[in-house]
């Protein structure tokens, strides 16, 4: 006989949900509200999680993660290998390219890099603070939103996130890339594509940047869809 799940502690980790994909720390009526609940059970959920040490209460009364997940964040990034297992990938991409190869991951509310190859050929990686991107303006996140599963578009589409319109979702999806410049001190041009795994899913995506002045999109295009293809097809087991 199949063990059913405790349905009090799913609804308590949604509240964990809620709180965490929050750009600044909640009021116990918003997290009634999103999790369409009464407010006492709401707020037995959120002092549950106070209690475990999972959030926090803010002076004025509101609620926020606590610097515990920064490290489980971390952890789970190195049980899952997963950095590690594209590193290869990602220098093979600089060597092709001549530019920056990242690989992110869809975050909460954003994109988040968790491995990056320098086109001078340092690696380096923080797992414990990336850089966020949002979803709606760069290749990352519109790769990420338009492969994500319906569900977690709906949410993030409550919660007010800034997501791509639909016909740039469909586009991506259709062209199995996306690109984005990005404005700064430098005008950075990317090219992102999805990595998917033996379900189906996307994990994460590949991608190369650089400065507008130069950026062969096209050839950056080619690159990044053969690796991740590639990158794919491993996670599929394919030989």
């Amino acid at each position: 006989m199949a063990v059913r799940p405790l349905s009090s502690v799913l609804k308590t980790l949604a509240a964990f949900d809620c709180v965490a994909a929050a750009a600044e720390p909640m009021r116990l009526a918003e997290v009634a509200k999103q999790l369409g609940e009464a407010r006492g059970a709401a707020h037995q959920r959120l002092v549950t999680l106070v209690e475990a040490g999972w959030i926090e209460q803010t002076q004025d009364g509101r609620y926020r993660l606590t610097l515990r997940v920064v490290s489980h964040a971390a952890m789970a990034l190195e049980q899952s290998n997963l950095g590690a297992r594209f590193a290869g990938v990602l220098e093979e991409m600089v060597t092709q390219s001549g530019e920056t190869a990242s690989l992110a991951v869809l975050d909460g509310k954003d994109a988040v890099i968790v491995r990056r190859v320098e086109s001078r050929g340092v690696l380096r990686a923080d797992l414990k603070v990336g850089a966020h991107l949002r979803l709606d303006r760069t290749a990352f996140g519109r790769v990420l939103a338009s492969h994500a599963r319906p569900e977690i578009i709906e949410r993030l589409r409550v919660q007010g996130v800034s997501l791509p319109d639909d016909e740039m979702m469909t586009l991506v999806r259709q062209q199995g890339y996306a690109i984005s410049e990005v404005e700064g001190p430098r005008t950075v041009s990317a090219v992102a594509a999805p990595i998917l795994d033996a379900q189906g899913e996307c994990i994460g995506a590949l991608a190369l940047s650089g400065p507008f002045q130069g950026f062969d999109t096209e050839k950056c295009a080619g690159i990044v869809v053969a690796a991740a293809a590639a990158s794919s097809g491993r996670m599929r087991g394919d030989q």
